[in-house]
């Protein structure tokens, strides 16, 4: 019995001793787990941290190489006053387009101006002249003779590569605060904006909320790479400062229009002369048309224009649904030489990039549930 005792005792005392090493295995394990869970989580910091680093370096290597390509615009205009001349002074932002000592800008930054001084952000200052102007995009050329300065030109990217989400950064004087930079991201593209110097629209636009305020007008919007993407223009703002909405003429729409300017001559743009909107849903149920149909509703043609010459017809009438009333039985533009048109954006894009005036084209229309063809001769944009 004294022996069975012993033996039972004895299978006791290895099974618990079994169950303690099982549970020291099971904690030893939990915390390996615990452990790769914190080095993991460690990593990912650390990963995050090098990425934001790696930002702030290019950030930092953006503003240092392109600064010195950048300049602060400052103007004075003489104005009549009940006794004597009045002098109010402006200012804004351009950046250096060629060695020759050509800057663009806005043309709202200068237009008016009597006095134009440029100053470097290494603190040189020159006397500027205005060489060409266009208020149809709102851009300026002003030229500076560099009396030996070295003048080195910003990289000029290609906006029809930028899309929503790329980042933006933004370098110029806003209220003055020469030099100062912003960053944010491409909010929206293909804006159509009024001009605030004419009475046509600018196509194409890059909206971005990077903080443009007054003073950013005629500098750069650059990529992440320190290309020139867009011009900084113009802002909706009901405080008169950065609200997130910004709008930048595109580069690609610079580069057509400046080398003229450059010259000294004005920039021609085609013109049909009419007015329209999108065929947006509504309007289509409205009308009651095909909702696969994508066009322009032309709602006005100006008497006498190529599109009058040409026999476009403008809105006859309105039809209504539960909330509007829409023009009707204006002729609906869906294509421009096979090439379909959306919208008044695509329109006014098409026109710029691909033709100038003298150019013959052919207008697919539809017209009472028919379409045809309409050529149309293209001239100058009335100034």
């Amino acid at each position: 019995m004294k022996t069975l005792i012993i033996i039972i005792s004895t299978l006791f005392l290895i099974s618990c001793t079994t169950a303690l090493n099982t549970n020291q295995n099971t904690s030893a394990i939990g915390l390996d787990k615990q452990s790769s869970v914190n080095k993991s989580e460690e990593n990912n910091k650390f990963e995050n941290l090098k990425l934001l680093k790696a930002k702030e370096f290019q950030l930092n290597t953006i503003y240092s190489t392109s600064l010195p390509s950048i300049v602060h615009i400052k103007v004075r205009q003489t104005v009549p006053g009940f006794f004597q001349n009045q002098e109010r002074t402006g200012q804004g932002s351009g950046f250096i387009w060629d060695t020759e000592g050509n800057i663009v800008t806005n043309y709202h930054v200068v237009a008016s101006a009597s006095i134009v001084d440029v100053e470097f952000a290494d603190g040189s200052q020159y006397s500027a002249s205005v060489i060409g102007l266009d208020p149809n995009s709102d851009l300026a050329i002003i030229k500076v003779n560099p009396k030996g300065k070295i003048l080195t030109p910003l990289n000029l990217g290609d906006s029809t590569n930028v899309k929503v989400g790329n980042h933006t950064i933004v370098i110029g004087s806003p209220f003055g605060q020469e030099f100062s930079m912003s960053s944010g991201i491409v909010s929206a593209i293909k804006r159509t904006v009024p001009s605030q110097n004419a009475r046509f629209s600018i196509p194409n636009v890059i909206q971005t909320d990077a903080a443009i305020n007054p003073g950013n007008s005629g500098g750069p919007l650059l990529d992440i790479e320190g290309n020139v993407i867009g011009i900084n223009s113009q802002i909706i703002s009901r405080s008169g400062g950065n609200q997130g909405i910004g709008f930048a003429i595109p580069i690609n729409s610079v580069k057509k229009i400046i080398p003229t300017l450059i010259k000294g001559e004005r920039f021609e743009y085609p013109y049909i002369g009419i007015t329209g909107m999108d065929l947006n849903t509504n309007l289509k149920k409205a009308l009651e048309i095909d909702s696969e149909i994508k066009g322009v509703m032309i709602v006005d043609v100006v008497k006498g224009s190529p599109a009058d010459l040409g026999g476009l017809l403008g809105y006859t009438g309105t039809v209504s649904d539960n909330d509007n009333s829409y023009p009707s039985g204006g002729d609906i533009l869906t294509a421009i030489n096979t090439i379909p048109i959306k919208s008044m954006s695509d329109l006014l894009t098409l026109l710029f990039s691909d033709y100038s005036p003298g150019d013959s084209v052919t207008f697919t229309i539809l017209r009472d549930s028919s379409s045809f063809d309409l050529d149309i001769t293209l001239i100058s944009r009335p100034q």
